[in-house]
Order: C-alpha cells, then sequence, then structure tokens
C-alpha cells in the first residue's frame, strides 16, 4: 500500500519535533472512537461502542498533551490511518531522549497516559526506531507490537511511516492500522 506524503504531514512532524505550543484542532476531534478489541467479550460490537471492563479503548492526544508528558522531540509519531494529516491527534509516540536518559515511548490508553519501554527491536533502523519493535508497559500489563515500513523521506529530516500497532492486554488484543513519521 502506497502513502502519499502531504506538506501538512510535514509540518505537523516539525511541530511534534521542535514547538510545544501547537494549536489543537479546530473541528475538536481529539479523540475520536477507537477500533473495538477483538476478543470473545466484545465480538459484534459497533466500532465506538463502550465496551466491558477489562478491554482496551486507544484515545487519541494533542500534540499540547504530549508536550504536558514530557515528551516531544526526536522520535516516530503515529495516527490512525486515513488520507492526509492527523486531525484528529496522535496515538503513539516513541521519542528519543539525549543521553543517558532513556526514550519515552507513550500511548492514551482508556482515557489514561500509558508509558511503554522498548523491550526488543529489529529490523531497519531509522531515527532511534527499528522497523519491528516489541513494547511493554511500565506496569508489565501491556504489551505493545509496533510493525512499520518506510515511505518517502519528507523535506526536514524525517521518512513517512505506516503500519500497524498491535496492543494486548488479559487476552484483549487490538489492531489499528497506522502511518505517521518519524525524524528529528
Amino acid at each position: 500500500m502506497g502513502m502519499r506524503l502531504l506538506p501538512l504531514t510535514v509540518l505537523v512532524a516539525v511541530l511534534v519535533a521542535c514547538t510545544p505550543t501547537a494549536e489543537p484542532p479546530e473541528n475538536g476531534a481529539a479523540n475520536p472512537p477507537s477500533p473495538v478489541p477483538e476478543s470473545a467479550e466484545t465480538d459484534g460490537l459497533a466500532p465506538g461502542t463502550a465496551t466491558q471492563t477489562g478491554t482496551l479503548e486507544v484515545n487519541s492526544f494533542t500534540v499540547d498533551e504530549l508536550f504536558a508528558q514530557g515528551g516531544g522531540g526526536c522520535g516516530m509519531t503515529l495516527w490512525p490511518q486515513s488520507e492526509g494529516s492527523p486531525l484528529e491527534g496522535f496515538l503513539f509516540f516513541n521519542g528519543l531522549a539525549p543521553p543517558p536518559d532513556d526514550g519515552f515511548t507513550l500511548m492514551k490508553i482508556n482515557g489514561e497516559f500509558v508509558r511503554f519501554r522498548r523491550t526488543a527491536a529489529a529490523g531497519e533502523e531509522f531515527y532511534g526506531q527499528q522497523t519491528s519493535q516489541t513494547f511493554v508497559s511500565q506496569g508489565d500489563d501491556m504489551r505493545l507490537q509496533v510493525e512499520t515500513t518506510l515511505g518517502e523521506p519528507g523535506e526536514i529530516e524525517s521518512i513517512a511511516v505506516e503500519g500497524t500497532l498491535q496492543l494486548q492486554q488479559n487476552g484483549d488484543t487490538l489492531t489499528i492500522p497506522v502511518q505517521g513519521d518519524a525524524g528529528c
């Protein structure tokens, strides 16, 4: 599946990487419904329907929320796969910290920010990332697999990516097609 890189996407990448004062989306859609987890408990529910306790819902977050959590800078930002830029917000951020600090990985799950640590990585390297990465939540109760393929280079030290996020917790698995960029 080819990906079209738009100048607005590059602008968003620069804002995430360099500027802590971006405006939130004008349409107010900062938290679109996430896909429903694949499990016996939730089969047959419409997307966006409230699910039973113990299921997963991935929420989007804004640039301002990312910076409020201590994120931003060089790294990879992913949003739901669609045409164009992430008007609804971001689903995943994996940033690089200057030595001696560790990187910073963040998602918003069930309305709460969750930090992850990378436990494995393989494949082609790009901007401190690799095309296949495994993360575990700080509480060790969630596992996240991030698979990406590299697209076209951007205008400002960045590269387009697309792939999937696969989040697992207590037998529930949520797979989300994503696109985004990585850069510095």
